[in-house]
Formats: structure tokens, sequence, C-alpha cells
């Protein structure tokens, strides 16, 4: 069995130890993980690990990068169903919270990486991931701008950090169980009181 996981085609193994730490690292968090553990996760030996990564902090790294495209992926994939900005705004939304509830593991890494903003690179994976965001969203406004269905008198940059936030919130009531309050109802209701807020 060993033998069989040591022919597993590069790419393959490289996302098998990516997964293995995300699962170590929300079972713990970034500083008490070890390099050990996640080899330990994926069945490899460290030695094998540090052919893919040179540290645990190049591994933490691409898993928020990664994490932060496959947000972005989902949001694309709603604005290119929905011909209405104001529509795909809403939707992304709840997507975004169904995402966050299908993988638990991967929001507790990303929430927790907050704390780890004293690491310059994990700041600026952060700064950078979170104004991709605000990029995305304010970009699907000025679409909504253009198509009349957004008011014109809109400050839109304050409108992306609106939306970051909201996202935030969301992943903040989850991690701290409220979901007999904040469900996705609660969101769903949320999203159409921000999306009334800007209509034209």
């Amino acid at each position: 069995m060993a033998s069989r996981r040591r022919r597993l085609p590069a790419e393959q193994r490289r996302r098998q130890i990516l997964k293995s730490a995300v699962t170590v690292f929300a079972r713990s968090n970034y500083r008490a993980a070890r390099v050990a553990d996640i080899a330990a996760e994926a069945g490899i030996s460290e030695a094998l690990l540090y052919k893919f990564f040179d540290s645990k902090q190049a591994i933490f790294l691409e898993i928020l990068q990664h994490m932060s495209e496959r947000i972005v992926a989902t949001w694309q994939e709603e604005v290119d169903r929905e011909e209405d900005a104001l529509l795909a705004v809403r939707n992304m939304g709840v997507t975004y919270y169904r995402r966050m509830k299908k993988h638990p593991e991967e929001l507790r890494v990303q929430f927790q990486a907050i704390s780890e903003v004293a690491d310059q690179q994990i700041a600026e994976r952060l700064r950078e991931d979170h104004q991709n965001y605000m990029r995305f969203i304010t970009r699907v406004i000025r679409k909504g701008i253009r198509q009349g269905s957004v008011r014109k008198d809109l400050d839109i940059e304050m409108l992306g950090f609106l939306f970051n936030g909201g996202g935030i919130l969301m992943n903040m009531m989850k991690l701290l169980s409220f979901e007999r309050k904040f469900n996705e109802t609660t969101v769903l209701r949320l999203m159409d009181h921000l999306v009334d807020s800007i209509k034209a």
C-alpha cells in the first residue's frame, strides 16, 4: 500500500498533502500543527512532503490561495449563470454560505489565519485575497449600474467592504454555532435586504 502511495502522480500527491494539511490545521491551528503531523495525516514521510513544500508556511499559504480562488470561481459561475447583476450579487452571498457549510474545515483554517497576521506573508496573502473579493464584488455592482438595476449614487468601494464584511459575519456565525438563528433562511433575508438597499 505504501508503494502505491509513492507512485501517485505529482499533482495528485500535492493535492493529497494540501487536503491533509487542512485537516491538521483545522483540528489544532497553524502554530500548533507540525509538518510531521501533516505528513502522518497524508500517510507519507516528512522527506517526501518536503519534495513538494519547503515549509509549513508554504503549505498554509497555498491552502489560503486555493480557497480564495475557489470562492471567486464559484462567484464567477453565479455571474455567468445569472445575467441580472443584482440577482447575481444576491446569489453570490447565498452560494458563499452554502460553500462554507459544505467545507467547515476550510472555514476554520481561513478564519484562524487572521490570528496569524503577525506573519507578513500570511498577512499579505489575506490582504490580496480580500482585495480580490472586493474587486470582484465591485465589478458585478458596476455591471448592475450599467444594466440600470443598481443605483448610480452609491459608493461602490464602500459596498465592496460591506459585502466582504457580510462574508466575514457568515463565517463567524457558523464558527460560533449560531445555526438556529443564523441559517440559510437568515442569509437569504440578509442578502434580500442588501440587494433592496442598492437596487435602482
